[in-house]
């Protein structure tokens, strides 16, 4: 039932994609679909567990780290002589998990003046580019709390022994 459905949103795709609801396009539309879910057979989907006020927190700290991104931005652009500091920061995930993953880089790629250079393959460690790298400090505690956001919203809260040997170490 799953393919069914991804079947038929790919065709309805394919046709708002070439304007034509015609048969014809729903004809094509379907055979590149088989043909792509034949190709590209979707994986195994994980249950996410969403909690409500932790989602809250995190859309709540995204609006606000947008605004004041934009308005730092903006500054830069509009100087005569903007003063950019660049930087990378190395972040290793406290909790990592492919949804962490995926949900902390979405908002850092929407955020201006930030972009994800490097996710490693085993999900336990982002690197982002800074445009205005004035405190690398704070650039990694805020880095962490939007991880903790991002954790309490996701119920994502397992650590696992890595974890807990890197926090000894520290």
């Amino acid at each position: 039932m799953r393919s069914a459905g991804q079947l038929v949103m790919l065709t309805l795709l394919w046709m708002f994609a070439w304007g034509a609801f015609t048969p014809a396009s729903a004809l094509s539309g379907l055979a590149v679909s088989a043909a792509l879910l034949a190709l590209f057979p979707p994986g195994p989907t994980q249950r996410v567990r969403l909690r409500p006020f932790g989602a809250v927190r995190l859309v709540g700290y995204v609006v606000v780290q947008l605004l004041s991104s934009n308005l730092v931005v903006a500054r830069q652009i509009l100087q005569p002589r903007p003063s950019l500091r660049q930087g990378v920061v190395a972040h290793r995930l406290s909790v990592p998990g492919a949804e962490v993953v995926t949900v902390m880089t979405t908002i850092i790629a929407l955020s201006p003046g930030t972009m994800v250079v490097d996710a490693n393959a085993d999900s336990t460690t982002i690197h982002v580019h800074v445009l205005n790298l004035v405190d690398v400090e704070g650039a990694r505690r805020s880095l962490q709390r939007l991880e903790r956001l991002v954790v309490a919203a996701l119920g994502a809260d397992r650590t696992t022994e890595t974890d807990h040997s890197l926090r000894e170490d520290q």
